[in-house]
């Protein structure tokens, strides 16, 4: 996408990372939760093996051996039952109804004292091999482990895998430090591996403020962000990550554990087996809906499958079998070889050796090399003589006798599935509500809180049965038509085309088509008949078309494309006498490579709307009228029309829908000098029913979450409105702001809403009024309905459900295809407009009716999907100048009103 204003190119620059908010410290204070009792129980750490056999796809839950869930919890000795809260619900349109969550409510806290202790672990210089004193995550897990700490701080102490632990007992005196050397030399005689702990009481934790936090209900929208919580929910998350972290896979401080078995994994047959699903656990301790509880879900995430060989892996990953040379294969097509195998990169592999008294160790596979293995040099230092040498990779794999190399179990797949891979993920991640239910319930079972001893000893006990909370059945709006509007509303988010025609048709006067021919070519009255029925569908849904089908050419798709594409133009222009306003496209296959050229020619260097179609979806008969449709919703918004609207009371007034969102690079990409940049865009409705958008994007540093260039971005998106509202500005603006964390809250204020109020007060009267809302889908709550449900056990569209507040609140806009919904959270960070609980509700709920290029309710407000769609298109537009800089091409000024993105 463009950048903004009149500058013709975007540039980045080197990446700059923001500091990081800093919080402030508190002093705990004595509460009525705590007394001197100081009794503890012991801590239980049994430890499940791990299943080796070949997993099978399983889509429910596996028939389970544990044993029933006890309906009565018992509060420990060393805990006091916390009061009821009554959660605080302000919405009142729509039907009532109970909804069911997947969080499990903590129902006691303890009356002893618990102590916090800062941790510091480094390791000595004489034990240093790098020259860091940083201790790795492997050196931790066995610090953890040894036997001298362990008796040391006892077993009811809880680390957070960071800097800090929590335990009812005061090994160390309140304010006093104890130091310790831990030796974790294998043997004797081995390099010394020694790492130095220091542990530091730095007092109790207040645990009367966080009843107290509770108890009032003025709970924060990330009550991570309040100093005085922050400590307590991250000794919470310690305590209960304990002993899933000692049974299960996972990594330093994640939420997700995973265990390989038969019914949790699937090998992905699309890649030759080389990665499995494989679904998991996942819990964190957080404050929902005015309560602290536990969130339990499962995790579904692609692992290397392990005890693969490492030529095995890259025969499956390039496509050769396993008889083939590969480096045969190599030599023929070295390009393909490194897109294929550049996967493989970060992973880590067991080495094997020839001979057995060989240790196995672990390696990272780093880079590859374009020179072979007698080419291939690099410097080792002597064991010997301390020498550094310089060896080729052929002879250290002589002198070490190195026989292979094998994956590891529990080695996590980084990269974005693909195509066929991602279907097949899809398949084994999915699951109906009813079974995802059965499958979290099961999850529980696993975790088995009830009989760990190190919660009890923190005098902590959490309910085994999911929290019900009150919640809501919106209205659904009715989508209106130019003609064939519906007489009801469409009540399960779903409607169709037939019968109507778009609110606000557009008018074609000159287009073009042209088909690249690939392999079997299709013959012209085949694409002739194709072309009638498009003007014929187009008509049907109103838009006014040429009486003349649209001028047509064939194209090489291995020529000169921009050329094919400026003699389509300029036919076009000759059969209708001006410049052609939209270009189709017919291509074999999906082919990433064509289809941006296409877009980067008709839209930064013509400006011509563009519509790439499947010759396979296109020309088959069946279902062909819906896929011409599909075509229509989308060709209409990029030409100025609009295809429906809703009634939403709130817009009699002027609004602007502002949304925004960041796209960035994949971990594959981040290993590249320079990676590519990270993409933001804004896009903003310019007319009255917010139906019409425009967007501008911009490219910044690699993995940079705010968006740097938001001033001059909403200024050019306000300058559009004026210019297509007679010079005025709207009387409000709502700013949904995507892709954000609960830590990111405050800086997207500072950074974002600040410049934004900046921006309405130089246009001069009254500025616009600004509400300021985020937008977060990446989260593990779930809803189920405990009476009336669709067919796969979802909830109805339009359920609400408030969280801290009817401005924070968990929305399913969308009907359920597959799986179980995932409601969408929009929690309200800044409200000039004063929006009451009831017309934040509805109105974000009726604006999900409003997406362009569907006929269904959406899971997300379209000013989102538009910005998350703009960014994707800018990463097209994206290229490389001579001397190597990467730059941001500008979309063409014709298409500045056109949702092109679509």
């Amino acid at each position: 996408m463009s950048g903004h204003g009149d500058r013709g190119h975007q540039r980045y620059r080197e990446r700059s990372r923001s500091p990081r908010r800093n919080r402030e410290d508190y002093r705990p204070s004595r509460s009525r939760y705590e007394s001197n009792n100081t009794s503890r129980g012991g801590h239980d750490r049994s430890s499940h093996g791990q299943h080796e056999g070949r997993a099978r796809s399983s889509g429910g839950p596996s028939s389970s051996h544990l044993p029933d869930l006890p309906k009565e919890i018992e509060i420990p000795k060393t805990g006091c039952q916390l009061p009821r809260f009554s959660q605080r619900v302000s919405g009142t349109i729509g039907t009532s109804t109970q909804i069911t969550t997947n969080h499990y409510e903590v129902i006691s806290m303890p009356v002893i004292k618990i102590y916090q202790y800062d941790i510091r672990m480094v390791v000595p210089l004489s034990s240093q091999h790098r020259g860091s004193e940083k201790v790795t995550a492997m050196q931790q897990a066995r610090i953890l482990m040894h036997d001298a700490l362990r008796s040391f701080w006892g077993p009811n102490f809880a680390f957070d895998g960071v800097c800090k632990g929590w335990s009812p007992d005061a090994f160390v005196p309140v304010g006093e430090e104890r130091s310790t050397t831990v030796d974790l030399s294998a043997e004797k005689g081995a390099r010394k591996n020694e790492v130095e702990v220091s542990i530091r009481n730095v007092g109790k934790l207040n645990i009367g403020a966080l009843v107290e936090y509770l108890e009032k209900g003025r709970i924060d929208l990330d009550p991570m962000g309040n100093p005085m919580i922050e400590p307590l929910l991250k000794w919470l998350n310690a305590i209960f990550r304990q002993d899933p972290a000692s049974r299960f896979v996972t990594r330093p401080n994640s939420n997700a554990y995973f265990e390989r078995t038969p019914s949790t994994t699937m090998s992905l047959k699309s890649t030759g087996d080389v990665l499995e699903a494989m679904r998991g656990v996942f819990q964190t301790v957080q404050i929902r809906f005015g309560r602290m509880t536990l969130n339990v879900d499962t995790a579904t995430t692609a692992f290397w499958s392990p005890e693969k060989n490492l030529v095995e892996m890259i025969h499956a990953l390039a496509g050769a079998t396993i008889n083939q040379d590969i480096e045969k294969w190599f030599l023929r097509s070295p390009d393909r070889f490194f897109s294929s195998c550049g996967r493989l990169l970060g992973i880590f592999f067991n080495v094997k050796h020839l001979r057995a008294d060989r240790n196995a160790r672990k390696i990272r596979l780093s880079k590859w090399s374009r020179q072979d293995a007698l080419q291939t040099t690099f410097d080792m230092t002597d064991k010997k003589s301390g020498k550094v040498l310089n060896i080729n990779v052929n002879d250290y794999f002589r002198a070490t006798r190195i026989h292979s190399l094998g994956t590891l179990l529990g080695e996590r797949f980084k990269e974005p599935l693909q195509g066929a891979e991602t279907a097949d993920f899809i398949k084994f991640a999915t699951a109906p509500a009813f079974v995802r239910t059965q499958q979290i319930t099961e999850n529980v079972k696993k975790l088995h809180w009830h009989e760990q001893a190190v919660p009890k000893a923190h005098g902590l006990s959490v309910k085994t049965t999911m929290l019900t909370v009150p919640g809501r059945v919106l209205p659904a709006p009715t989508p209106q038509y130019g003609r064939g509007t519906d007489p009801t509303p469409p009540l399960m988010g779903r409607w169709n085309l037939r019968g109507k025609q778009f609110y606000k048709p557009s008018s074609i006067k000159s287009w073009g088509m042209m088909y690249f021919a690939a392999g079997r070519k299709i013959d012209d009255s085949t694409l002739k008949q194709f072309a009638i029925s498009i003007a014929k569908g187009f008509s049907e849904l109103g838009a006014i078309v040429p009486r003349a089908l649209p001028s047509y050419l064939i194209g090489n798709p291995q020529g000169p494309i921009t050329d094919s594409i400026q003699g389509l133009i300029a036919k076009a222009h000759n059969d209708f006498g001006t410049k052609p306003q939209l270009l189709m496209f017919m291509i074999h296959g999906a082919s990433e490579r064509l289809y941006k050229i296409i877009k980067n020619v008709c839209e930064i260097q013509f400006g011509v709307a563009s519509q790439v179609m499947l010759v396979e979806k296109a020309l088959s008969p069946r279902g062909q009228p819906q896929y011409i449709a599909n075509i229509g919703l989308k060709v209409n918004v990029k030409l100025g029309g609009v295809n429906s609207i809703i009634q939403e009371p709130l817009l009699q007034r002027s609004w602007m829908m502002l949304g925004g969102d960041t796209s960035h690079p994949s971990p594959a990409q981040l290993r590249m000098n320079p990676p590519p940049p990270t993409f933001s865009a804004l896009s903003a409705s310019w007319n009255t029913s917010c139906t019409a958008y425009s967007s501008v994007a911009s490219a910044q540093f690699a993995k940079e979450q705010l968006i740097t260039d938001f001033e001059a971005m909403a200024k050019e998106l306000l300058g559009r409105f004026q210019e297509k509202n007679k010079g005025k500005a709207p009387d409000s603006i709502l700013y949904f702001r995507d892709g954000l964390s609960e830590g990111e809250f405050s800086q997207i204020l500072a950074s974002e809403a600040e410049p934004l109020k900046e921006v309405c007060a130089s246009l001069g009267g009254t500025p616009p009024k600004i509400t300021v809302v985020v937008v977060i889908k990446r989260h593990h709550t779930r809803l189920f309905p405990t009476e009336k449900g669709d067919k796969n056990g979802n909830v109805l569209p339009g359920t609400v459900v408030e969280n801290s507040a009817g401005n924070d609140i968990y929305l399913v806009a969308h009907p359920g295809l597959q799986g179980t919904v995932r409601p969408t959270r929009y929690a309200v960070l800044l409200d000039q407009n004063n929006l009451s609980a009831n017309d934040f509700q509805r109105l974000t709920n009726n604006l999900c009716w409003t997406y362009a290029r569907s006929t269904t309710a959406v899971s997300v407000v379209p000013p989102v999907y538009y910005a998350d769609q703009a960014c994707e298109r800018a990463k097209l537009h994206l290229r490389e100048t001579p001397n190597g800089e990467q730059i941001l091409g500008q979309v063409h000024e014709d298409l500045k009103y056109s949702m092109y993105w679509q």
